[in-house]
C-alpha cells in the first residue's frame, strides 16, 4: 500500500550576528523555504474584507457597541451628555444623525473619539 505524506514541518529559529547571512544560505540553497517575517501583509484597513464590513457598521450601530461596552443603558448615556434619550434611541437605530456636537458629548462620555460615530 502506497502512502503519502506531508513535508514535516521544521522549526529552527536563528538570532544573533551573522543570522541573515544564514538565512541568505538558506533562501538560495532552499527556494521554497519559508522564512516567518518574509510575509508581506496588507494593512487591514486598506483589505476589501475591511471596507465591506466598514460600510456595514453605521453610526448608530457603533454608537449602541460603544454604550454597551461601557455598561451604560440609554437614561445614564443621557444624564452624562444631556442628550434626551428618545435621541439617543434614535441616533442607535439610524433614525436620527449624530452630529458633530453630540459626537463630542458622546465621545467624552464613552471615552473614545468623536469622529466615530460621524
Amino acid at each position: 500500500m502506497l502512502v503519502v505524506e506531508k513535508a514535516r514541518h521544521i522549526e529552527v529559529e536563528i538570532r544573533g550576528p551573522g543570522a541573515e547571512s544564514v538565512l541568505e544560505v538558506l533562501r538560495r540553497e532552499f527556494p521554497k523555504i519559508k522564512v516567518s517575517g518574509d510575509d508581506e501583509y496588507e494593512p487591514i484597513a486598506d483589505s476589501a474584507w475591511f471596507a465591506e464590513l466598514e460600510a456595514e457598521v453605521s453610526p448608530g450601530a457603533t454608537l449602541r457597541v460603544y454604550r454597551d461596552n461601557a455598561g451604560l443603558t440609554q437614561a445614564r448615556l443621557s444624564e452624562l451628555t444631556g442628550i434626551p434619550v428618545p435621541h439617543i434611541s434614535g441616533m442607535e437605530h439610524d433614525r436620527r444623525p449624530i452630529g458633530k456636537m453630540s459626537a463630542k458629548k458622546l465621545s467624552e462620555a464613552l471615552g473614545t473619539d468623536w469622529r466615530r460615530f460621524m
